[in-house]
């Protein structure tokens, strides 16, 4: 297995369990019957925003070609998600606490990922 595929393994778990944390808030609610009721609902922002920025980082990962500079491309991949996760975090329109709940979830999420073993360490490890 090559470190990329460690990454992208790393992201379907990550994934995996910030969906469970999603459903389990969402308590068998759609997101949008939640949000039709009026009600805000930043709990459940935080992890949908966790699981769009990581499929986000995964896809990008697995959309670069494995080889001698693969390890450097993912990781450049994932920094770069991560870029744009933060320019949006700063953009006009997207504030209250929806939008924040959602930005906050998907960036703690990609910065796990650089931080702890599965993201960029674990790349640099295996070079």
């Amino acid at each position: 297995m090559t470190a990329r595929d460690v990454l992208i393994e790393s992201f379907r778990a990550r994934e995996r369990t910030a969906l469970a944390d999603l459903v389990a808030i969402a308590g068998g609610q759609s997101l949008c019957s939640l949000s039709r009721d009026g009600a805000t609902v930043p709990a459940a922002k935080y992890h949908e925003g966790a699981v769009a920025a990581l499929g986000e980082a995964r896809r990008a990962v697995e959309a670069v070609v494995d080889g001698p500079d693969g390890e450097h491309a993912a990781s450049a991949a994932l920094l770069d998600v991560r870029a744009r996760w933060r320019a949006q975090s700063h953009s006009i329109g997207r504030t209250g606490p929806s939008w924040t709940g959602y930005l906050t979830g998907g960036l703690d999420a990609l910065q796990q990922m650089i931080d702890n073993d599965g993201g960029i360490d674990a790349l640099d490890a295996q070079n």
